[in-house]
């Protein structure tokens, strides 16, 4: 039997990076997609570079993918920015920028992968942002699209695509880098594990859900952050 074939947009750092190392692990052919900095290719994941706020480069970069793997069963959307500013400090095009990348890339790489896939699923991105607010109103309205998007599109594709998304807390990545410290240590602090996540805490979880083992799972967020927030 073919290999099964995962689509991981921002898969050149952080959580994509270590969900592509996932899969491979697993077994899983990986088409790994990057905005900017060229990525060398590793055993397992060949790259694709992608902006996937632009409909044409998606359509570009993911039908190269295409027409090498000749097959999708999973989309894994890990592509995302944050602003680091309050409404006020946001211009406009740093807004749109935003917006672009997080919701707009979440609808255009999902009607993207829609449109080709028969079975399989789906998993997106999204945060704790989402659930509790920000101080960067902008990334969390994003994110709490991206929610309302996955929901939706479970009851459109079921029963044969299931569509999930991931709740991230603060994770050991590029985005938290860039956090002011004091902040980091208060959010640590007021989780209840008292940690940060590791990458691969995040990508286990997305793993599992594109999984068989989640065959009975649609239209779910599953929350990894500690126990930043319960719901």
């Amino acid at each position: 039997m073919d290999k099964k074939v995962v689509f991981i947009t921002g898969a050149s750092r952080g959580i994509g990076r270590a969900t592509a190392e996932k899969f491979v692990k697993e077994g899983w052919q990986v088409a790994g997609f990057y905005t900017e900095k060229a990525v060398a290719e590793s055993e397992g994941i060949k790259y694709y570079q992608v902006d996937v706020a632009d409909w044409d480069s998606i359509k570009r970069g993911f039908g190269q993918a295409y027409e090498h793997f000749r097959r999708i069963d999973c989309l894994v959307n890990c592509a995302g920015i944050y602003g680091y500013k309050t409404l006020a400090q946001y211009d406009i095009e740093t807004m749109e920028k935003v917006i672009g990348v997080n919701e707009m890339g979440t609808y255009l790489t999902g009607k993207w992968a829609a449109e080709k896939m028969v079975k399989g699923s789906m998993v997106f991105i999204t945060s704790t942002a989402a659930q509790a607010g920000s101080s960067d109103p902008v990334y969390a309205g994003t994110k709490a699209a991206v929610q309302g998007f996955v929901k939706s599109m479970a009851k459109e594709l079921a029963p044969n695509i299931r569509v999930n998304s991931v709740a991230p807390g603060v994770t050991n990545s590029g985005m938290t880098k860039q956090m002011n410290q004091e902040r980091l240590a208060q959010l640590i602090e007021m989780s209840l594990l008292k940690k940060i996540a590791r990458p691969e805490d995040i990508a286990n979880g997305i793993y599992f859900l594109a999984s068989d083992e989640a065959s009975h799972i649609t239209g779910a967020c599953l929350d990894i952050n500690g126990g930043y927030v319960l719901r």
